[in-house]
């Protein structure tokens, strides 16, 4: 028999054919909603994990002026509310000036002018446009120079093109309005003749003018935006559009180009630099721009430092505290890998690194370049945002030459000393600053034309002609500071001045003599040391024993020290008198809370 079984037959026979079924996958997770490997490129939005530095500024160092922007034009885009929020964003973020480009002509102008530059003058700019409407016509070229003329009676500070002109301003055959069109020449005369800049945009970024395709970097923006696409279509070369702009510079030496968009070629910074050297009548600006520079660091900052002179701010963004101050830490800090697309839009899928500009070269570019060639806009005191700090390195004393040949003075570096509001006289002053166990050295050196010094004795009023002073504060507690003139001739002036709520008096340091004793020397650079005469500059070297400072307390520094102090300079030739100082001070030279500082190695 067999042994008896768990199974009926009828469950063997169910058993069986079960075997018989083909084999069963494992049934798959469900997929969650939006599957990563579906992702789409538009929808992609990478989150940094880098830890990097943040700094957050509120105002930049110096007041702004904003030399590309738009604000609307006419009296219904321009009410009372709307001006003021712009102003209220403005003073938020530390602007001064905005040039507004949308100012057209005829009535539009008119009321724009009136809503901004007349109702709240220093704070808004605004421009003229041309009209191309019957560009056809034989007379349309001078025409136009006609009515700009007009414009700036109405008050239009400058001209501005937009990019439509090079890439959609047609003729009636549907020919593309060359940039270069010898029809324009009596505009550009006209600006010449009135000195109103022409803000120029030409062509744009050059990855829209490639196919957009997988190889295109602004694919996103262009996606998003099809129409800012120029390639193929019957759309002009880029390079070609670039060529006849910089033809026309070259053409009109007397008219002032203000290239937006970093010279209309961020992409390329040794063609914009190139130009730049070829056309002195040519300037740029990087609105909209900090994009391209911020990915490209060491070579933006390389271009900003050696093209100090020719750039100026805008961003091409109607006034948003955020986006000025992005700008701002594009400008001065050094912060790495962050995003910058608060300062105008999402421009290529890549973040920037800050470029930390010296306080010199952002004062200019803030503000001194657009107030050397804006028309219209005055000139104006500018304080920094703290007065500046130096290191002063340590030496063993040498003998004072009056010329800087002696080699301590290579352990250290120039400090230059800014011209103050209202001088008309183009000289440089520079200054070093050493200090051994015994005193305090200062080298100053100056470029001039004329010596303008004949007092033959010390202690006189040495400030009323070409004059070096050093103002040394050891400690702030205590309202005296040491007070030290020389003149090309050689002659000093040291005093001791209590400064009590701004009324002080001088006199000289008692026992002046021995240890107590200066040591001075003065030179001129070409020409005779006597006055009156043709020179090209002089220099002065001066040590001051801290023994002289006495009884002021903390007058014998040792590393660590702090002291507070300020440099000036003063000229009188032409007729003119001319002020340098390095930390800026008020109309008083005796405006001593707002001296620099010193700190000694």
């Amino acid at each position: 028999m067999f042994p008896r079984s768990p199974f009926s037959i009828a469950g063997l026979l169910l058993w069986a054919w079960v075997c018989q079924l083909p084999a069963q996958k494992p049934p798959e997770p469900a997929k969650a909603d939006g599957d990563i490997r579906e992702l789409k490129l538009k929808d992609w939005q990478p989150r940094s994990m880098l830890k990097a530095k943040v700094t957050r500024l509120e105002k930049p160092m110096y007041p702004v002026v904003d030399v590309h922007n738009h604000l609307g034009g006419g009296k219904d885009r321009l009410k009372p509310e709307v001006v003021a929020r712009y102003l209220a964003e403005m003073n938020e973020a530390g602007v001064r000036t905005v040039v507004n480009l949308d100012g057209g002509w005829g009535d539009r102008l008119i009321e724009t002018v009136a809503a901004l530059d007349e109702a709240h003058p220093g704070r808004f700019l605004t421009y003229a446009l041309v009209d191309f409407t019957g560009i056809d016509d034989p007379e349309w070229g001078n025409r136009e120079a006609t009515r700009l003329e007009e414009s700036f009676k109405t008050g239009a500070k400058g001209l501005k093109f937009h990019k439509t002109f090079g890439l959609r301003i047609r003729y009636k055959d549907g020919k593309l309005m060359p940039v270069d069109d010898p029809k324009l020449n009596p505009v550009w005369a006209v600006c010449a003749k009135h000195k109103r800049p022409v803000i120029i945009h030409i062509a744009d970024p050059a990855a829209f003018f490639t196919p957009l395709d997988k190889s295109n970097e602004r694919w996103h923006e262009l996606n998003s935006n099809p129409g800012w696409l120029f390639y193929g279509g019957g759309n002009p070369d880029r390079q070609a559009l670039l060529d006849q702009l910089h033809r026309v510079i070259g053409n009109n030496p007397k008219t002032t180009f203000i290239n937006t968009h970093f010279g209309n070629n961020a992409e390329d910074l040794a063609s914009v630099g190139e130009k730049l050297d070829q056309y002195p009548n040519m300037f740029v600006d990087f609105d909209a721009r900090i994009s391209e520079l911020g990915r490209q660091p060491y070579a933006a900052r390389r271009f900003f430092l050696k093209y100090q002179d020719r750039i100026l701010f805008g961003t091409d963004t109607t006034p948003r505290r955020e986006a000025f101050r992005i700008y701002y830490r594009f400008l001065e800090t050094d912060d790495e890998y962050f995003d910058c697309s608060a300062s105008h839009h999402l421009q290529g899928f890549w973040n920037i690194y800050g470029i930390f500009l010296p306080p010199e070269v952002l004062e200019k570019i803030y503000r001194k370049n657009a107030e050397r060639i804006l028309f219209g806009l005055v000139a104006e005191e500018a304080k920094p945002r703290l007065p500046p700090t130096t290191t002063v390195r340590k030496t063993a004393d040498f003998e004072v030459t009056g010329n800087g040949s002696n080699p301590a003075w290579g352990k250290t570096t120039w400090i230059p000393l800014e011209k103050r509001p209202g001088g008309k006289l183009d000289y440089t002053t520079r200054i070093k600053l050493l200090y051994s166990n015994t005193g305090l050295y200062t080298l100053m050196e100056g470029t001039d034309s004329n010596l303008t010094a004949t007092f033959d004795k010390d202690f006189e009023n040495l400030w009323t002609e070409d004059v070096f002073e050093a103002f040394l504060w050891p400690e702030e507690k205590d309202p005296v500071y040491f007070e030290y003139e020389i003149s090309p001739l050689g002659k000093e002036l040291p005093i001791v001045v209590p400064n009590l709520e701004g009324k002080f008096k001088g006199w000289l340091p008692w026992h002046y003599e021995g240890g107590r004793k200066t040591r001075k020397a003065t030179s001129v650079m070409t020409g005779e040391k006597a006055s009156g005469a043709a020179i090209g500059g002089w220099k002065a070297e001066v040590f001051i024993p801290f023994a002289l400072m006495e009884p002021m307390r903390n007058s014998l520094p040792g590393p660590g020290t702090r002291w507070r102090a300020n440099f000036y300079r003063v000229d009188h030739d032409k007729g003119a008198t001319t002020a340098w100082d390095w930390a800026r001070v008020g109309s008083s030279f005796h405006d001593f809370k707002n001296f620099g500082t010193l700190v000694f190695e």
